[in-house]
């Protein structure tokens, strides 16, 4: 059963106050209520807790301070400002004071009226949900912080390690936790490149230059192949050097962050005074930890690679672009928000293969990938829907604004030309529109949209069809 959406109307215009009587009546999805005055509107707001507020201006006078009123209460309730036909003042008064947007008197047409409550209604509804979604991760992350402070140091070392992406921030984390267990005067780790090696040190205290440079150096040492062949290093010291210091009696702990597959590079840690078994053993430990956080985050590289792009025009691959098709869908479904897609096909693209060979038709797919890519908005997603078949989502955009984009970019691929060798390919796309409803799903849009593609080429192709179904 749908949800009705709850109306505030404040005016003591008995006509106005009749119209919207009728007005309510005539659209069941609206659930109004007309208010004479607006001295107690707060603690009905809070009450009832409406999706719009119509508050009618040259009846009850403009007052600042109810707009704050009302905002103090509900922040995300659209108020829709009734003005009189050509005031201009009253409509900047009432945008300037956060008003969602103003209608004239006298009123237009229900329908318009009930597009502009029905609008602002949903987004009142997304704004009110998301906020509630980030006041409930707020708690939960909240809720962890205090049981990670909870854990051992060492099960917290590892949750900081599993959840870190960068080899540098590995590296600050597990310093920041290490010294808690340890005394030393100097942490650093190793990282190989392919021609370099970069070197992080964490001065535990204040170092002196010779110190640094004697830390780095063992770490390389340990490195034979890098001191077999040229290579670049890079040193980060996150800390002040000292005065001058000898360094002929620091001592190390270094350890190869190595997993049963690969060595990642070096940690080790330094002071003056010589370091404990159990002291090597427990630094030997937190090494394990940091090697298995080195390898998740290469494996996690290459397994995004390989589950996200498509390997030959590198757009979002057909599993990950169906998948994300289906997040917009619950998106559209929790929210209520608009969601189009386009399956675009290429024109004859068998001849191109035929005539030209395969190799002629890869690179028509990548260019074409390219051309689509820089004809979309950062928010669409562009995916190789299948051979030469791409899905293009369109958040936030109803049917008719999907044609719209769809004409556009089937019209510069149209007047634009393939490059192959010395030769110039002329291509056409030809696309299907599918737009959201509210009982559909993933599955369902790509269906009309292969429907309306087959429709587009049946009929002539080279053009975008939406039946609007």
């Amino acid at each position: 059963m749908e949800k009705k959406t709850k109306l505030f109307i404040i005016t003591n215009d008995q006509n106005l106050r009749q119209w919207f009587e009728e007005f309510c009546r005539r659209y069941r999805d609206i659930e109004g209520r007309v208010l004479a005055e607006a001295h107690d509107v707060e603690r009905r707001i809070a009450a009832i807790k409406p999706q719009a507020l119509l508050l009618d201006i040259p009846s009850l006078g403009f007052d600042a301070a109810l707009f704050q009123r009302i905002k103090a209460v509900e922040p995300h309730l659209p108020i829709i400002a009734l003005t009189a036909a050509g005031n201009a003042g009253e409509r900047l008064q009432s945008l300037e004071q956060g008003a969602y947007s103003t209608i004239e008197k006298p009123l237009p047409s229900g329908e318009e009226v009930h597009s502009i409550v029905s609008n602002a209604a949903n987004g009142c509804r997304q704004r009110r949900d998301t906020a509630r979604a980030v006041s409930e991760m707020r708690e939960r992350c909240e809720a962890d912080r205090l049981n990670l402070v909870e854990l051992e140091l060492v099960k917290g070392l590892q949750h900081m390690i599993g959840e870190t992406e960068e080899p540098v921030s590995i590296f600050k984390h597990s310093f920041s936790l290490i010294k808690h267990y340890l005394a030393f005067d100097a942490f650093a780790a190793l990282v190989p490149r392919q021609q370099e090696a970069e070197i992080y040190v964490y001065p535990n205290v204040a170092l002196s230059e010779q110190i640094a440079e004697s830390i780095t150096g063992t770490l390389i040492r340990k490195m034979t192949r890098l001191a077999e062949q040229e290579t670049k290093i890079k040193v980060v010291i996150h800390g002040e050097a000292a005065g001058p210091s000898s360094s002929d009696d620091l001592r190390a702990v270094v350890v190869p962050l190595i997993t049963s597959n690969r060595t990642y590079g070096y940690a080790a840690i330094y002071r003056s005074t010589p370091f404990a078994y159990e002291e090597e053993s427990v630094f030997k430990r937190f090494c394990s930890h940091m090697a298995t956080a080195l390898e998740k985050i290469n494996l996690f590289e290459e397994i995004k690679s390989l589950s996200v792009n498509d390997g030959l025009t590198g757009l979002h691959n057909h599993l990950f672009i169906v998948s994300k098709l289906e997040q917009e869908v619950q998106r559209s479904q929790r929210y209520g928000s608009p969601l189009s897609i386009i399956i675009f096909d290429i024109d004859d693209f068998k001849e191109v293969n035929d005539r030209f060979g395969h190799l002629a038709g890869d690179t028509v797919l990548v260019e074409l990938a390219q051309m689509l890519k820089k004809g979309v908005r950062s928010i669409d997603s562009l995916g190789r829907y299948g051979g030469e078949e791409f899905l293009l989502i369109l958040p936030e955009t109803d049917g008719s604004a999907a044609v719209v984009m769809g004409d556009r970019l089937r019209e510069e691929v149209a007047e634009g030309a393939f490059s192959y060798g010395e030769k110039r390919l002329h291509l056409s796309i030809s696309g299907g529109v599918a737009s959201f409803r509210e009982d559909g799903s993933a599955s369902a849009l790509i269906g009309i949209a292969d429907q309306n593609l087959y429709k587009a080429k049946s009929g002539g192709k080279n053009m975008v069809l939406y039946d609007g179904n």
